[in-house]
């Protein structure tokens, strides 16, 4: 069968669009839509297919496990400080890398032709709507909102990928946090060991309530020992020993604790209670979609007798398959789990 130059044309153009779509995991044709923002301002997108700028550190894994990394043009991360993100996605390697939220100009997006903006806060992402960029704010405190920061980003990426991620996630951290609240419910009190989480060695800093690092300790079967609220709070020592903790677990990105450190003096530490916390694609620990490991992780190491049937390298395994669609080897896994970066 034939076609008139102009219908053969337009077919073409409708095929090349059906690919495109294809390639980007969405329906086809694809229609504007509205997406709520953490901060409660809704946007309208229109373009399934627009450029994306990652200005969240914790946010550009979610991007990524959503499909949507081949659009990423601008991002907050780098090579030197997340290398499992840019192995995962070596794509990211083609993008604008290390462009943090407060130094990314209006007009630097615009020029870059960028069509979707993830930034952590509400005040950036009205400044950038301002001069007609589309911009959401996706941060989150809680469990809950991360869930619901998940959906609202599936929704702004538009595809059918990133909406069945959303849902396969959000069904997998329920069954998580479900199986860890049946097996620690009939903890004592006293059973539940008091978890030191701490941000950083140098200044000293702490995470204490109100964080979703609380949120992981306690779902977790643990309390935490700090007694202040909110992320990165400075500490001293003489608070740290008062708390006197049961479990100290530091961020990967800490550092060694130096050999004069009075920290050495704590029980924690000389029972050898003191985790280096795992680290991949992002800190498990802090805001990115590795929280679901994180869960599992504390709970196995806070109580590894109600928790001897859960393999830790298995679920790194599983998790990396489904969600980043990359397979991990047993050096990968225990690399990851050490919070080290990919082999040379």
């Amino acid at each position: 069968m034939t076609f008139p130059r102009s219908q053969h044309a337009g077919l073409l153009r409708c095929v090349a669009a059906l690919a495109a779509s294809l390639v980007l995991g969405t329906s086809w044709p694809a229609h504007a839509r509205l997406v709520t923002d953490m901060s409660g301002a809704t946007v309208e997108i229109k373009n399934s297919a627009a450029p994306i700028a990652d200005l969240w550190f914790a946010h550009n894994e979610i991007s990524v496990m959503l499909g949507a990394a081949p659009r990423i043009r601008i991002t907050a991360e780098n090579p030197a400080d997340n290398p499992w993100l840019f192995k995962i996605a070596p794509i990211l390697y083609t993008a604008h890398i290390g462009i943090k939220p407060d130094t990314a100009s209006a007009e630097y997006l615009l020029a870059n032709r960028i069509g979707l903006v993830f930034v952590p806060t509400a005040s950036k992402a009205e400044e950038l709507r301002r001069s007609g960029i589309n911009a959401l704010a996706a941060e989150y405190m809680t469990m809950p909102d991360m869930l619901t920061s998940l959906d609202m980003s599936a929704e702004a990426i538009g595809t059918t990928e990133a909406h069945n991620t959303a849902k396969r996630y959000r069904q997998e951290m329920e069954r998580v946090l479900e199986l860890l609240k049946f097996r620690t419910a009939q903890l004592h009190p006293s059973e539940r060991p008091r978890v030191l989480h701490i941000a950083r060695l140098s200044p000293l800093q702490i995470d204490g309530s109100k964080t979703l690092i609380d949120a992981w300790i306690q779902a977790a079967g643990g309390t935490n020992a700090a007694t202040v609220a909110g992320n990165h709070r400075p500490v001293s020592f003489e608070q740290i020993a008062v708390w006197n903790p049961d479990v100290v677990i530091v961020d990967a990105s800490a550092g060694d604790l130096p050999e004069s450190s009075p920290l050495r003096t704590l029980n924690a530490f000389k029972q050898q209670k003191w985790w280096t916390n795992p680290k991949g694609v992002f800190a498990w620990d802090r805001y990115g979609c590795e929280e679901l490991l994180q869960l599992q992780w504390a709970a196995k190491k806070l109580h590894p007798a109600l928790f001897a049937d859960l393999d830790m390298q298995i679920a790194v395994r599983n998790f990396y398959n489904i969600f980043f669609r990359h397979h991990l080897s047993d050096d990968d896994i225990a690399r990851i789990l050490a919070a080290q970066p990919p082999a040379p």
